[in-house]
């Protein structure tokens, strides 16, 4: 039980973060990062200069990063929570559609899972008729399988009313990817409106 680490940053300065926890720890766990090569090269994945130095530290859930974009917390109907890479098209997604009423949690520690957050994250938006993860692997590969029952024990033992979580994402598949590059396209298009749009 919890006898390894999953985490996936989004961002270099977690990711900086991440590695020098694993370094300064008293104790040894295996360290996994899932991360995508992408990140490098992606316009959106920048960290200031100030979230490496001083008293900053490495977040297992980075809440909405941008809250001035919404209506207001009792505005957000729906909670989207993700983690890596995909949480930037949803971002950009959200930006070009105009909505103000979605919220995206990323989560960046998948494994020991961070009920306290997750559980936060979802009472600190009381209108949200929604609570959804959204991946971009498909649904018997990624995340989802892991953090559906998660999520659902953050929300019941710690707000004390069971969220049972929606699923965004590509369907059942024997393969993880389509093979063709207009198919992927369109796929990642379909899941970013899913998860913004509806």
């Amino acid at each position: 039980k919890n006898n390894w680490q999953i985490v996936n940053p989004s961002t270099p300065a977690n990711y900086f973060h991440c590695l020098r926890r694993q370094l300064h720890r008293e104790f040894r766990k295996p360290l996994i990062i899932p991360a995508t090569k992408a990140l490098l090269r992606h316009k959106l994945a920048i960290s200031p200069l100030e979230d490496f130095t001083g008293d900053t530290r490495f977040h297992r859930v980075i809440d909405e990063a941008y809250p001035e974009e919404l209506a207001g917390d009792d505005a957000v109907r729906k909670v989207v929570f993700c983690s890596g890479k995909i949480y930037y098209e949803l971002l950009e997604k959200r930006r070009f559609e105009e909505k103000d009423d979605v919220a995206i949690v990323r989560v960046e520690q998948l494994s020991p899972f961070p009920f306290d957050k997750v559980a936060e994250n979802v009472a600190k938006y009381p209108n949200a008729t929604e609570v959804q993860w959204a991946q971009e692997e498909p649904k018997n590969m990624g995340a989802w399988m892991f953090v559906h029952d998660r999520i659902l024990t953050a929300t019941r033992e710690i707000n004390g009313t069971e969220v049972r979580p929606t699923y965004c994402g590509r369907p059942t598949m024997a393969s993880p990817a389509e093979g063709y590059g207009d198919v992927h396209t369109r796929e990642q298009d379909r899941i970013a409106k899913e998860a913004i749009l509806d």
